[in-house]
């Protein structure tokens, strides 16, 4: 499980991500790219829940790797600073 201390982060930056995604699809993105961020996203959820140590440090690596591929750094940002950019 992610930290408690941090789920509440954990769960806001899903909530952008998935924000990110309607705006994508305003764009009019690719559904291959779609396709691709939503699978991508649709893990982190699972870390929050699967009851592991680690995932605190997973959930953190994971979403830094979704923030850089689709270039929305100020989720990570959010996400490292409690919630405030």
């Amino acid at each position: 499980m992610v930290d408690d201390k941090k789920l509440g982060d954990a769960i806001l930056a899903i909530h952008d991500l998935i924000i990110r995604a309607r705006i994508m699809a305003f764009e009019k993105v690719s559904n291959e790219v779609m396709f691709d961020f939503l699978d991508e996203l649709e893990y982190l959820p699972a870390l929050i829940l699967e009851n592991k140590r680690e995932n605190t440090k997973r959930f953190e690596e994971y979403l830094e790797f979704i923030c850089n591929r689709y270039n929305c750094p100020g989720i990570l940002i959010k996400y490292k600073n409690d919630g405030q950019l």
